[in-house]
């Protein structure tokens, strides 16, 4: 199963590859007719988790974010995979760094930095273009997938303009090995944890939300600044992104605070276009330990 899989992804991989933006989005529309008329994928988690956000908002409010978003999400399927065989010239002009100079004072010191980000507009499309933005070296630390040929299929494409990758188990590990390469530690920090005894809980959105303690951890016992990043879609197929500080120094933070900063930042994100947040992820179905 897992190398009918493989199979299957380079497949569509190599098809899409031929295929320009313009036609891929035709693609999208019909699959979103599918999944969000016909299968109704995940139609009750993604307006359940719409309406306990956002209670105020009426039932026609979230019946159009609802539809809204499937289409952003058959879009981003479509931009993903055809995203891993963009060329430099046009991945860089329909994904656009506004201040990427943020980090160069860093660079210049030898210093290393971790960057936050989540589930929001087209990240893959970030994890593709975010080296060629900056000076420093770039480090993913994210979950591999069941499937390791998959896994290893994946990496290798997302890795053609300069990113590399490290697993959640051993990003302690590569940190040690980059302590004198100055380094960007990007971590999509809004996963929700299996070990909720030792998650961050918070309001957010309206709702008890445990997050991901690892990145407040990693900061703290490195003391690399914090940083954010939010991803604006402008129109079909182009983004831009800012970066704005969390912290400078965050050994002088309790723990979970850093966690409490990035939250706020993301719901002001999520806020300001729920559209583009994945909100068919089941992200609230863990519940607090009493």
């Amino acid at each position: 199963m897992q190398l009918l899989n493989l199979l299957i992804v380079k497949l569509v991989n190599t098809v899409f590859s031929l295929l320009p933006l313009s036609v891929l989005y035709v693609i999208a529309n019909l699959i979103h007719f599918l999944v969000f008329r016909i299968f109704k994928y995940r139609k009750k988690v993604v307006q359940q988790n719409l309406s306990n956000s956002y209670p105020k908002k009426t039932r026609d409010e979230i019946n159009q974010i609802t539809k809204s978003y499937y289409q952003y999400l058959c879009d981003l399927l479509v931009e993903s995979v055809r995203g891993l065989s963009l060329s430099k010239k046009e991945l860089q002009s329909r994904f656009v760094y506004n201040n990427p100079e943020i980090f160069d004072s860093y660079f210049n010191e030898s210093r290393s930095v971790i960057l936050l980000g989540s589930h929001y507009g087209n990240w893959e499309w970030g994890t593709l273009s975010f080296p060629m933005a900056v000076h420093h070296k770039v480090v993913g630390i994210y979950k591999p997938l069941s499937n390791r040929k998959l896994d290893t299929f994946l990496n290798k494409l997302r890795r053609q303009w300069g990113l590399h990758l490290t697993s959640m188990k051993n990003a302690g590990r590569s940190i040690i090995e980059h302590k004198n390469i100055p380094t960007i530690f990007v971590l999509i920090a809004d996963q929700t944890p299996v070990d909720v005894k030792n998650a961050h809980w918070l309001n957010f959105m309206h709702q008890d939300t445990p997050f991901l303690h690892g990145a407040d951890k990693l900061a703290r016992k490195t003391n690399y600044p914090v940083f954010y990043y939010s991803i604006k879609k402008i129109k079909r197929g182009y983004y831009e992104v800012w970066f704005e500080n969390i912290c400078l120094n965050p050994k002088s933070l309790p723990p979970g605070e850093i966690t409490r900063r990035y939250a706020r930042l993301l719901e002001n994100t999520i806020n300001s276009e729920p559209t583009y947040w994945l909100w068919s992820h089941r992200r609230w179905k863990r519940k607090r330990p009493r």
